[in-house]
């Protein structure tokens, strides 16, 4: 079953453009949180084990891994309260182990895909972050007054300079001491302002630990904005590009709660999108 969208999309002209890949690389060992399965990796074949005419051969792999394991979007049935997700859909009763979820599956969630703007909350802070520091309004308020601000349809990325533990695992996922993050006045700042999606540079996207995980509530359930982790924004934090155009989309899993993603942004060569 084919599925399609209509969605406005602010293509940028043509021309040459610089393209940052916004993607943590998935490697076995890659830092996943408690709550899901690590990721894996093996040959299946190596070349030379099975032989064509020619003396041409083939390789291949197989991989296993969790929906919200490395870079990935968590859909909208990835969060419930009171039984419920996105839409007001009762999805205790629409669930199955073998099926997944039968109503606001993440292979129904639509591209991501228009303008998008990067906040590095270490620059606005001046300072690394620690896990007590919270993405807010205010700071969101102080990094766009002299940007461009956010409009319906927007994307915005958060860089809490995570991704530079991504080799630690535990440091990372900071399953002991807690990790910075978007709090509920950011989140409402962003969906007042009419954003479609947002992603972070941390495993969980809010400020942890957060035990009823407001944002995720606030964004997925009930404004059906999707959560993109585990993002790599080290480079075009570095590069100060802070306005582009960006698109990613999540694997056509049925069924399923949240998929790995490469989100990508391009730059027109020599300037912002």
């Amino acid at each position: 079953m084919s599925a399609s969208w209509e969605q406005r999309v602010d293509f940028p002209p043509a021309g040459r453009f610089k393209v940052y890949d916004l993607a943590q690389q998935l490697y076995t060992g890659v830092p996943h949180h408690p709550n899901h399965p690590p990721y894996s990796f093996s040959l299946t074949k190596r070349h030379g084990e099975v032989m064509y005419p020619d003396d041409v051969s083939a390789a291949a792999e197989m991989i296993t891994t969790g929906g919200h394991v490395g870079t990935h979007v968590d859909g909208l049935a990835h969060v419930s309260k009171l039984g419920k997700v996105y839409g007001g859909v009762d999805i205790v009763s629409n669930q199955t182990y073998p099926e997944g979820m039968l109503e606001v599956s993440v292979h129904e969630l639509a591209p991501m895909a228009g303008r998008g703007h990067l906040v590095d909350a270490t620059r606005a802070l001046g300072r690394p972050l620690t896990p007590e520091d919270g993405v807010d309004a205010d700071l969101f308020e102080r990094w766009f007054a002299d940007k461009p601000v956010p409009e319906p349809g927007s994307i915005v990325l958060v860089r809490t300079g995570w991704d530079g533990l991504w080799e630690d695992n535990a440091a990372f996922l900071g399953t002991n001491t807690g990790a910075p993050g978007v709090v509920l006045s950011g989140a409402r700042w962003l969906t007042d302002h009419g954003v479609v999606a947002s992603g972070c540079d941390t495993v969980a996207y809010e400020r942890m630990p957060n035990p009823t995980l407001q944002v995720h509530c606030h964004l997925l359930l009930e404004q059906g904005v999707p959560i993109m982790e585990a993002m790599n924004l080290s480079t075009i934090a570095e590069d100060e590009v802070w306005d582009f155009f960006f698109t990613a989309s999540p694997l056509s899993i049925r069924g399923g709660t949240g998929s790995p993603i490469r989100p990508l942004a391009f730059v027109p060569a020599g300037g912002a999108a």
